[in-house]
């Protein structure tokens, strides 16, 4: 990515003079202006009176750390994008700086090299940010000037508003001052399948919109009541197919005299507005790109954090191996073999894993065999039940299920949730060394439920609480504290959700947990 004119300036800070005049002679040298700072605090101060677009702060200060300086610019400035320096050993203080929203962090020594990669990612995530923004603006002065352009129509047409409404490529519909659908146009009732003056004639809009018995949080339409202006919000529908949808609900007042009988909000008596119309347009896309972009620096943290552990194991697995052919050990080099094989699987799949995260891919669907898919599953995981000395109990289906799939990432998938159930059968025997359980299960049973095929995965493991199923399948949240990267069960519920299913877990802290994966056949 070639230099962006507009981002020239670096703020530096780091308590070691030698190391912040060689690092301002390279940043010069790749033409950017540098301003030095010896610590947090002054750096804060250089920071207020001038504002930087990119700043490259050690960890490890004096005074003012270099996380409380990333946390103390992001408050005002979150716009900044900020690179962390970091010693070898300190991988928990970069991964902390990434859930603190640094955008990179590079070892010392600092070579020039990642230093220009860290740089340019930097830069390249201000452009991101920018091109969101303009298209966030753009946006909102589209569905302003759409507003304007209908309430003038209004004014001056005689015509029904209804018909008006149902030519715009849009969700709308007007509510009174009691929050009353009136109306909706032809997107309202594809979107939430209710029509104008069916039988969802007059009903509530948060009840329709989102099923909430009170009024949304922040609720455009009832500060445009109240204000007698224009009014938005981003809020999230919930629509006929039970999908939440993120939108941006513009509100704007109808001007019409009041109807009889209809009682004013409180504090309203004054204004003349007895009716609001919303615009909602669907942003999802807009805020899947900032979850992305939140995403992209905390996974190049934890992905590295895991990459390092698996190459130290199989560096060990390597140091056996050669002992064992010096030594003519032939247990030895088995020993070293099968770590090797383990920790090799294992940076296969996490590769896989971000593979499938950072790129969109169409599913390839064919006809499978329950019987023969489920087998291909077990097939992956049993040698790993076996070592752990887990009994594995399968239920295959009899008479033969056929579905409709796409092989690979399912099969990762099923291979991801029997992977945590081991891991949480090895937990539960960890965290009880004196008194292990005697016997820990895994049993998977295929089985067809109408027009469905459902996997259920059992396991005896340690559990999880309430709190900890619902983060179960948020990215990057791991179970296994270190050792995981918080990808494998994300994946799994991303590549259900793409086959038209659904994951429901259960369970029990330190009893066990059962996973119960739901797919359409879609055999014609």
């Amino acid at each position: 990515m070639k230099n962006d004119p507009e981002i020239k300036e670096i703020l530096l800070v780091d308590d070691e003079e030698d190391i912040r005049e060689v690092l301002a002679i390279t940043l010069q040298d790749l033409g950017y202006r540098v301003t030095l700072a010896e610590n947090g605090q002054k750096a804060m101060e250089l920071f207020k009176n001038h504002g930087f677009p990119i700043v490259l702060t050690d960890i490890k200060m004096p005074v003012m750390d270099g996380i409380q300086l990333l946390k103390k610019i992001k408050a005002i400035a979150p716009e900044t994008e900020i690179i962390m320096i970091t010693g070898h050993g300190d991988m928990d203080l970069a991964i902390e700086s990434f859930r603190n929203q640094a955008v990179e962090f590079i070892t010392k020594p600092v070579d020039v090299k990642s230093l220009e990669v860290a740089i340019d990612r930097a830069k390249q995530k201000i452009v991101l940010k920018k091109q969101l923004f303009d298209y966030t603006h753009n946006l909102e002065r589209m569905v302003q000037q759409k507003s304007e352009a209908l309430k003038a129509v209004h004014r001056e047409s005689t015509g029904d508003l209804a018909t008006i409404m149902e030519t715009l490529p849009m969700v709308v519909f007007c509510v009174d001052r009691e929050l009353k659908i009136t109306s909706s146009n032809a997107s309202f009732k594809e979107l939430f399948g209710k029509g104008p003056f069916n039988d969802n004639a007059h009903d509530f809009c948060h009840k329709i919109c989102t099923g909430s018995s009170v009024p949304c949080e922040g609720c455009p339409a009832l500060e445009s009541f109240i204000s007698g202006k224009p009014a938005q919000a981003e809020v999230t529908y919930k629509t006929n197919k039970q999908a939440e949808v993120s939108f941006l609900a513009w509100a704007s007042p109808v001007e019409q005299n009041p109807p009889p009988g209809k009682a004013p909000l409180p504090d309203t008596t004054d204004l003349p507005i007895n009716e609001v119309m919303i615009m909602a347009t669907d942003i999802s896309r807009v805020v899947d790109i900032e979850d992305h972009l939140k995403s992209l620096g905390l996974m190049i943290g934890s992905v590295s954090h895991g990459i390092k552990g698996l190459l130290t194991g199989l560096d060990g697995g390597l140091y056996l191996l050669d002992s064992a052919l010096k030594k003519e050990n032939q247990h030895l080099a088995q020993e070293g073999l099968e770590t090797m094989k383990l920790m090799t699987s294992k940076i296969r799949k996490l590769i896989l894993d971000i593979l499938f995260y950072t790129k969109k891919r169409e599913l390839t669907k064919e006809l499978l065999t329950a019987g023969r898919f489920g087998g291909e599953i077990i097939q992956t995981v049993k040698q790993r039940m076996d070592n752990a000395g887990i009994e594995f109990e399968q239920t295959l289906p009899v008479p033969e299920i056929e579905f409709m799939a796409d092989s690979t990432p399912l099969q990762a998938a099923l291979v991801n949730i029997l992977d945590n159930a081991i891991d949480a059968c090895l937990a539960k025997q960890a965290a009880d060394k004196m008194n292990p359980p005697l016997h820990q299960r895994i049993s998977l049973a295929i089985t067809r439920n109408n027009d469905r095929i459902e996997f259920t995965i059992t396991d005896t493991g340690i559990g999880m609480t309430d709190m900890e199923i619902k983060k179960a399948f948020t990215l990057f949240h791991s179970g296994k504290e270190k050792k995981g990267t918080g990808l494998g069960l994300f994946i799994a519920d991303k590549v259900v959700s793409q086959h038209g299913g659904t994951i429901q877990v259960e369970s029990t802290p330190n009893q066990g947990t059962t996973f119960t994966i739901s797919l359409p056949l879609e055999i014609n």
